[in-house]
Order: structure tokens, then sequence, then C-alpha cells
């Protein structure tokens, strides 16, 4: 696992937002799911909505993390993220 996260990966001038769950079941451990480096903002759901379910395949359908992604995309314009409860999967 220290081989596959030794970096670099982030790539200078770019800015990088991972966005995980803590109760994905599918990346293990989770904190694998993140990448370590310059220009790289790391994530879980549950840091913004701590009783979230959501897991690692809920991830591309639940409205609390497409307002994350929203917010990521446009830090300029971020509106306040609504703890919806999608898919614990």
């Amino acid at each position: 696992m220290q081989k596959l996260t030794v970096g670099p990966i982030a790539q200078p001038g770019v800015k990088f937002t991972v966005i995980a769950s803590r109760f994905d079941a599918l990346v293990t451990p989770h904190e694998t799911s993140f990448i370590r480096g310059p220009g790289v903002t790391n994530q879980y759901v549950q840091d913004t909505c701590p009783l979230h379910p959501v897991g690692h395949v809920g991830l591309a359908f639940d409205p609390t993390v497409a307002q994350l992604v929203a917010n990521a995309l446009d830090p300029a314009h971020a509106t306040r993220v609504l703890c919806a409860f999608g898919p614990p999967l």
C-alpha cells in the first residue's frame, strides 16, 4: 500500500479535491482514498455531515456529495451544504 500511495501523484500547479467516505467498504482502509501532496484538499463527507451514512457507490448519487463537489469546483460561489441522506452503499 505504501508503494501505491507514495507520490508524487498531484501535478504541480493543479488544485485537487478528494471527497471520500469514512464508511467506504470497498476502499480499505478508507484513508487510502486520499492523495497527499501540495495543492490537494482531502475531505470526508462526514467532516461536513457527521451522521451521513454514504458509502463508496453512494458517493456518485448523493445530493450532499454533489454539493461538496460543486463547492470544490467553484469555491468563490460555494453555498451551504445541506446534509441530506442518500444511499448508504
